[in-house]
């Protein structure tokens, strides 16, 4: 079986089912998210830390709810024997849980980045943190895209928490590095945005641990005959 194989018009369809049942509790989460945009942009050192705080935590929650609710709890469910019964094969689903997910999520990280993006460029903050930022957003994405493909291909729920709650306690020590990365610290309070060589290495390796989570979950997956 192809890596990419797969029934389109199916995965449409599961995109959707996954959606649909998502989109409230979405709605919520991006009203605390433009609650939290709201307190940042007050500009005062204590509401900005609480603001970004809150913002960090709720990404991080939407992004293990949408795994914990879709992927976890189907299984414990055990839903496999109706989606058996279905006109699909293991990639469809595969490509259908993947793309699920990545859609709910990137709707709020696309909000809180493009308004923290527009809160540094439309007011006196120094603009050299647009880097920093980048680095940092791209991480979180990374740290949700590894959960989900874990999650994925990985049935044990046991081994899936591990791996959230660790790739979780990554974010404090990755924070501490990159704002004192030679190439971002020293641009943090300037007026210019520079791409350093340093920010653009990190970038790079985000998005290539991201495509190997990806290409490798691709992989087992399509190893499978059937569900089981």
């Amino acid at each position: 079986m192809s890596w990419f194989a797969s029934d389109a018009a199916m995965v449409w369809k599961l995109v959707v089912k996954d959606w649909q049942v998502y989109q409230k509790q979405l709605a919520g989460f991006v009203a605390g998210m433009l609650l939290a945009l709201g307190l940042v942009g007050m500009g005062t050192p204590l509401m900005a830390s609480a603001g970004a705080l809150l913002l960090l935590v709720q990404l991080l929650v939407v992004g293990t709810y949408a795994i914990q609710s879709s992927i976890m709890a189907e299984r414990k469910l055990q839903t496999v024997p109706f989606i058996m019964s279905l006109p699909v094969t293991p990639m469809d689903v595969y490509w259908g849980k993947l793309l699920a997910n990545l859609v709910i999520y990137l709707v709020p990280f696309l909000l809180v980045t493009g308004g923290l993006l527009a809160l540094i460029l439309s007011t006196p903050r120094p603009d050299g943190a647009v880097p920093w930022l980048a680095v940092v957003a791209l991480f979180m994405l990374t740290i949700f895209c590894v959960s989900l493909c874990v999650a994925i291909a990985v049935e044990s729920e046991g081994w899936n928490i591990f791996a959230i709650l660790a790739l979780m306690t990554l974010i404090g020590p990755f924070l501490y590095w990159v704002s004192r990365l030679d190439g971002i610290v020293q641009y943090l309070k300037a007026d210019d945005i520079v791409w350093s060589a340093p920010v653009l290495g990190v970038l790079a390796a985000e998005v290539a641990v991201i495509a190997v989570a990806i290409l490798v979950t691709s992989w087992i997956h399509a190893r499978k005959a059937s569900f089981l």
